[in-house]
């Protein structure tokens, strides 16, 4: 998480293309966020009534975030459409699927990816923000800084009640979500904006 959290605070966030390009991003991984915590949902055994209820849950929680994402970029003065899905962002949240198939807690990975990453890094980032854009251009990071606290708890107790075999893959899907959050913060900074 610290190589991650260095490289985001290090870059140019002045850069508006970056940071559009970044609410894209953010656009469309979000856009399936409530997909998979209802799949991991629908796949959660019976007897694990706690995860499915903090599941249903959390759909609630994050549903319309990939439209304050987009809503952003709108009054920011761009379009969804002048930002193609990066390789890795897709990577990200689409390898998910496959590892909530071979046991739904391990969503708990990438849940506690993101939820960690954003509670470290949001709101100082929110400030750096605020100081180049307008404030209807900032919803995303100001809801995320926000609720995820919150969120970071919730998963946590989740992780707790898990066997030690489901922690060890879900440590390994945290590690490959920051991994891969990471390189996706890389690719928008590589790019010439």
């Amino acid at each position: 998480m610290n190589e991650l959290v260095s490289n985001f605070q290090n870059q140019d966030w002045s850069n508006k293309k970056a940071y559009a390009n970044w609410l894209a991003q953010s656009y469309y991984y979000t856009s399936y966020s409530t997909r998979m915590l209802a799949f991991a949902a629908g796949w959660s055994d019976k007897s694990e009534k706690s995860f499915y209820k903090r599941s249903i849950k959390h759909i609630s929680e994050e549903q319309g975030h990939d439209i304050v994402a987009l809503n952003d970029l709108k009054n920011l003065g761009e379009n969804i459409d002048s930002y193609s899905e990066l390789g890795v962002t897709r990577a990200m949240w689409e390898s998910q699927f496959y590892k909530i198939q071979k046991d739904p807690a391990f969503l708990l990975g990438y849940i506690l990816g993101l939820e960690a990453f954003a509670v470290r890094t949001l709101r100082e980032f929110y400030s750096v923000l605020h100081e180049h854009y307008p404030e209807n251009s900032l919803l995303f990071v100001k809801v995320h800084a926000d609720d995820d606290p919150d969120h970071v708890e919730e998963a946590l107790k989740q992780i707790e009640a898990c066997t030690a075999d489901q922690q060890k893959e879900i440590f390994i899907s945290y590690q490959h979500t920051i991994e891969l959050y990471n390189s996706m913060v890389q690719q928008i900074f590589s790019q010439k904006n």
